[in-house]
């Protein structure tokens, strides 16, 4: 199973209820912006990892959140704080306009994606670590790098429209 895959199943019950509450949208709404969420986030790694100081950057950072559980503690990620920090990072100075074109296609403010992109992100680092690493340990950033543009490439794929590859894309510069 695909690491989108994965990530949405685990959250498809009570953590989209819980967030769509906390941003005061309905839960479909959360699921439409989560789905474009997850290849947003991983396309912004993937192309982080495209140079060798980025990917060890990447691997150092998922080592840091292998172990972790946000699920587990959904209440903490709902501030932003540590997935605002996680998006600086991964979208640089694109977040607003990545978060402006999800919002654009599935009806949802900016503001509202940016907080969503804010809970997704370390959710993103969370399972993606878990994935890498298996339990623990340093991970190799040549290991990350083909992981994180195969998981990358598989969201693109499933995004629900075609088009939002290109526009983030051509945000991301990719």
């Amino acid at each position: 199973m695909a690491l989108t895959d994965d990530i949405l199943k685990a959250l498809d019950s009570g953590p989209i209820a819980d967030i769509a509450q906390q941003v005061g949208l309905d839960t479909s709404q959360v699921q439409a912006v989560v789905k474009d969420a997850l290849p947003a986030v991983l396309g912004g790694m993937a192309r982080n990892t495209q140079s060798d100081e980025g990917a060890a950057s990447l691997a150092n950072a998922l080592s840091d959140h292998a172990n972790a559980n946000p699920l587990g503690d959904l209440g903490s990620l709902l501030g932003g704080d540590l997935g605002g920090s996680i998006l600086k990072h991964v979208l640089g100075g694109s977040t607003g306009d990545v978060a402006g074109a999800i919002g654009d296609k599935v009806g949802v403010d900016s503001a509202t994606v940016q907080k969503i992109l804010a809970i997704v992100a370390p959710i993103v680092m969370a399972y993606l670590g878990k994935k890498v690493l298996g339990g623990g340990g340093q991970a190799d950033a040549g290991i990350v790098k083909e992981q994180v543009q195969a998981e990358s490439q598989d969201a693109a794929s499933k995004a629900s429209t075609p088009d939002l590859g290109s526009i983030l894309g051509s945000i991301l510069g990719r």
